[in-house]
């Protein structure tokens, strides 16, 4: 989890340094034509190559549609946002989680838990602060982009152990590629220089990295103990914005990230202790 949040980063870093050159269409097809080739040559050394079947499998197919919103949106954001921002803002899912699972009534959830998703979200609100200079309607596209992956990871919880995360991922980046191909529709594409190129083959590495680091770990480890390592991205984000993109992020919107990174880590302690309880380990006061 630590490491595949790192990843991503880097990967942001990549195509944020991209999209100031290449259409957003013609990003997604080249990365995606590295990430599919990485992915393949993963499957064939791992031995997956018998499990491919398992790419069509309905549920995996959902995820990468899921994928193929996170991706357009995310990518869209991404170009016109500040790395710190965006990354703060995709903090919300497991705010977002939070709701979806009470709506589709998949746990309960209690009075603290609700404190916090108001906290959280009033912490989305001071970063993205609408009626403010800095909102545009990209900050609205990037808190899309956090609900699709919300929903994409309680779909990727369903699906089973027996397909292994690189199929998954396959299927994946193929259905993002071909998001790629729909949106280049009208824009005007050229040919990448080689730096642009490297640009795009090192995001496809990391992604395709990431991605299996991250389907594995949400797979075979407790969701409350992975919630409170997501933050990490924060750190890297807020580091990589610096350093490299010269951002310097407001206080309202560190302020922002504070409450949404403690809302989180509140909610994830929550999930730990209702867990342990149910396994025993924790006795109930009184």
């Amino acid at each position: 989890m630590i490491v595949g949040g790192a990843l991503f980063v880097f990967n942001d870093v990549l195509v944020k340094l991209a999209t100031a050159t290449i259409p957003i269409g013609q990003l997604l097809l080249v990365r995606g034509f590295f990430a599919i080739t990485c992915v393949l040559f993963v499957i064939v050394v791992t031995g997956n190559l018998k499990n491919i079947r398992a790419a069509l499998k309905p549920i995996v197919i959902l995820r990468a549609t899921c994928e193929v919103m996170v991706t357009l949106t995310y990518i869209t954001a991404i170009a016109q946002l500040p790395i710190g921002d965006i990354t703060s803002i995709m903090q919300a899912t497991p705010i977002i989680m939070t709701i979806l699972c009470a709506l589709l009534r998949i746990e309960v959830v209690d009075l603290p838990r609700w404190l916090a998703v108001f906290i959280g979200f009033a912490g989305v609100l001071m970063i993205t602060q609408p009626g403010g200079a800095s909102f545009t309607i990209y900050s609205l596209i990037a808190l899309a982009s956090a609900t699709f992956v919300a929903i994409r990871d309680l779909i990727t919880r369903r699906i089973s152990n027996e397909i292994p995360p690189q199929i998954v991922i396959l299927t994946t980046t193929i259905f993002a590629t071909f998001g790629g191909v729909i949106l280049g529709v009208g824009e005007e594409w050229r040919m990448p220089t080689p730096i642009e190129f490297s640009y795009l083959g090192g995001a496809a590495i990391l992604v395709s990295v990431a991605n299996s680091l991250m389907v594995t770990a949400y797979r075979n480890a407790d969701i409350a103990i992975l919630s409170p390592l997501r933050y990490l991205v924060v750190v890297w984000a807020a580091g990589t914005g610096i350093f490299i993109f010269n951002e310097r992020p407001g206080l309202a919107a560190i302020m922002g990230t504070i409450l949404v990174v403690g809302s989180g880590l509140f909610m994830g302690y929550r999930e730990q202790r209702r867990n342990r309880k149910a396994r025993g380990i924790e006795p109930h006061p009184g």
